[in-house]
């Protein structure tokens, strides 16, 4: 490939400021020469690489401390202005592992809604950042609401299931509910992040601590992909919670599913801009009859001009979003419902895009995009595993009523 991907994949670079590129630049860095360039070793000792190269990015490098305030020894990237630098920061993850990227996201996502102006909650991060932002490497992980249970009535949020409740307990809070399904790490987490119900079944966030007694774990789950997160059912028993640890102000939950649109959008556009590095190689070592190189026959070439456009269309949708969320004078916050509709319509095309393009590139390597050796398949495992979680099968008709209640003003759905 004689062209890099910044001159392929282009965004309006002018939304980064110069110290975020300087970053990104050094999470490249790491990226490259960590684990792109070592896939065989990575794959062969995947379990242990995992967690030292976590340690890596997060510990030494810092990116556990990424979105919080200066004054708890963050970066500082609390800003809606950061927004695109944050979705750089998990592109470039997602182009070397999706696994790192997607507990990488989580956690921005969860201290985003602590720490992101105009609502720091300066209580709360004097309480979290010492704990979950120090010097060992700590799992976070998100609660979401999702499908109902037959015969159940539960309070929704939008349309979707809420099976966690926060209900007062003394001076702070008990949280309940039974077999949740975490988007990530539900066997291994420090802290959860879950979207509950109140008494008046009205919806907002609480944040568990991991090592309470009463939170039961069950059996890790086998999934499609991201099986390196450790996830599994979590059940809380009365879980007590100090007063702070839950967050009700409007627009919460919404604001939560914005910024985890915008940063597993981009974990999925990195594990695709890698496929195109991995399809690209592929193609120039190839040919057919008559000497010709594979990607000079025209049907060839449309096919992976198809992955191209598919990834190139992502990235610049993506970026779309991530100027919306820096401009809240503009467009308004992240939890408003403007905001949280195009996070959805984006999120959703995104995720799709990105799995469209890769479907059509493993068709055209065969035998090669389904064999572990081109790591082609373990992106396909991951994204596919984001999107399900994200806005799959059973996520699809929400995010689609989400869309007509802005656009068309419903009121019943």
């Amino acid at each position: 490939m004689n062209k890099t991907l910044e001159e392929l994949f282009v965004y309006p670079k002018e939304l980064v400021d110069e110290e975020s590129k300087r970053v990104i630049h050094l999470v490249r860095q790491w990226a490259d020469k960590e684990i792109i360039s070592k896939r065989q070793e990575y794959r062969e000792h995947y379990e242990n690489l995992f967690i030292d190269k976590r340690k890596t990015l997060n510990l030494t490098i810092g990116l556990q401390r990424l979105t919080l305030p200066e004054e708890n020894g963050g970066f500082g990237w609390n800003s809606p202005a950061n927004a695109p630098g944050i979705v750089s920061i998990l592109t470039e993850i997602g182009r070397a592992d999706a696994a790192i990227g997607v507990v990488s996201a989580v956690k921005y996502t969860i201290f985003a809604a602590i720490s992101m102006s105009p609502y720091l909650d300066k209580e709360l991060c004097d309480k979290l950042a010492p704990i979950y932002c120090a010097d060992e490497l700590k799992t976070p992980s998100l609660i979401l609401p999702g499908m109902g249970n037959i015969g159940e009535e539960t309070p929704l949020f939008l349309g979707r299931s809420i099976l966690a409740t926060v209900e007062p307990d003394g001076e702070g809070y008990a949280v309940s509910g039974k077999n949740l399904r975490p988007v990530n790490s539900g066997a291994v987490a420090d802290l959860f992040c879950v979207v509950c119900a109140d008494k008046l079944g009205r919806p907002c966030v609480a944040l568990i601590p991991g090592d309470d007694k009463n939170i039961i774990r069950g059996k890790r789950l086998l999934e499609t992909g991201l099986n390196v997160c450790a996830n599994a059912d979590v059940s809380f028993n009365n879980v007590k919670i100090p007063k702070s640890y839950v967050i009700a102000r409007d627009g919460i939950v919404e604001e939560i599913y914005t910024w985890l649109n915008l940063l597993l959008g981009g974990v999925s556009v990195g594990a695709g801009m890698n496929f195109f590095e991995i399809v690209t190689e592929w193609s120039e070592t190839r040919t057919i009859k008559g000497g010709y190189m594979m990607k000079e026959n025209p049907l060839c070439a449309s096919v992976l001009a198809d992955v191209a456009d598919e990834v190139f269309t992502a990235r610049l949708l993506l970026y779309n979003l991530a100027h919306i969320m820096s401009k809240p004078d503009d467009w308004g916050y992240s939890g408003s419902q403007r905001v949280y509709t195009f996070s959805q319509i984006i999120g959703s095309q995104v995720q799709q895009k990105v799995m469209r393009a890769i479907n059509r590139g493993m068709e055209l390597m065969g035998s090669a995009g389904y064999s572990k050796e081109w790591h082609v398949e373990k992106h396909w495992r991951d994204i596919k595993t984001i999107q399900s979680y994200l806005c799959g099968v059973g996520a699809e008709a929400p995010v689609k009523m989400d869309t007509a209640r802005f656009f068309f003003d419903c009121k019943q759905i």
